[in-house]
C-alpha cells in the first residue's frame, strides 16, 4: 500500500488546505445564518472533493457545481428549519428538518443524476441499492442538518456535539487516507464505501440530539 500524488495535484491539495483553514477561521467571525451555509458547505466541498474531484481526476471541475449545488440548497434548508422550529417546536421541528435535507437531497441525486433505485435494479442485491441509498439520503441531510448540531451551544448539547465533531473530523480523515492509499483500480470503491459509512453513521448522532431537543 503506498500513497502517490503528483508534483501538480500536490499544489493544488496544499491550496485547498490553506482554503480550507480559511473557511474554517472565517466560520467564527459570521452571524448564524451564514456559520450554518459555510459549516454546510465545507462538509459538502470536502465530500464533493474525493467524489467529483479526485475520483473521476477532475481537480478543478468539481467547484464550480458544488457551489451551484449546495449553496442554494443550505439557504433553502435554513430557512426551512426556521419555519418548522417556528411551526412545530425545536423537536419536532428539527426532525423535519433533518428529513426534509435528506429527501430534497435524493431527489437530486433521482432525477437529475439519475441514480435513482428504480435504475439500478438488477445491478446488485436490493440491500446494497437501499444502503447506497440511504447513505446518499444520510450524506444530503448531514450538509443540511449537521450545522444545527454544531452551532447548538447549550448545556444539554455539548456532550454529543463535542463526540459529533470529533467522529466527522475522524471519518474525513479516514476517507482521505483511504482514498490516497489504496490503488487508482480499488480507489472508487473504497473511497465511496468510506463516504457511505461515514455520513451513515452519522445518524446516530442525530438521533440522540433528537431525544435530546425533547427534554431541552
Amino acid at each position: 500500500m503506498s500513497i502517490s500524488v503528483k508534483g501538480g495535484e500536490k499544489v493544488i491539495y496544499i491550496y485547498a488546505f490553506i482554503l480550507f483553514l480559511l473557511l474554517v477561521t472565517l466560520v467564527n467571525m459570521m452571524k448564524p445564518t451564514w456559520k450554518f451555509i459555510a459549516i454546510g458547505f465545507l462538509i459538502a466541498a470536502l465530500e464533493e472533493f474525493i467524489t467529483q474531484g479526485v475520483l473521476p481526476n477532475k481537480l478543478i471541475g468539481w467547484i464550480i457545481p458544488t457551489f451551484v449545488a449546495f449553496i442554494p440548497f443550505l439557504i433553502i434548508t435554513r430557512f426551512l428549519a426556521i419555519w418548522f422550529d417556528a411551526r412545530l417546536g425545536e423537536a419536532r421541528g428539527a426532525f423535519r428538518h433533518y428529513l426534509v435535507a435528506g429527501l430534497i437531497g435524493l431527489m437530486v441525486e433521482w432525477f437529475l443524476i439519475g441514480l435513482s433505485p428504480w435504475s439500478m435494479v438488477g445491478q446488485g442485491p436490493l440491500p446494497l441499492i437501499f444502503i447506497f441509498q440511504f447513505g446518499m439520503f444520510s450524506f444530503w441531510a448531514s450538509v443540511g442538518f449537521a450545522p444545527r448540531l454544531i452551532l447548538d451551544g447549550r448545556e444539554e448539547v455539548v456532550h454529543i456535539r463535542k463526540w459529533f465533531k470529533r467522529f466527522l473530523m475522524l471519518g474525513f480523515l479516514i476517507i482521505y487516507f483511504l482514498t490516497f492509499a489504496v490503488t487508482k483500480q480499488n480507489q472508487f470503491l473504497v473511497s465511496i464505501l468510506a463516504v457511505l459509512a461515514t455520513f451513515t453513521l452519522c445518524n446516530i448522532f442525530y438521533q440522540k440530539y433528537f431525544r435530546i431537543l425533547k427534554v431541552c
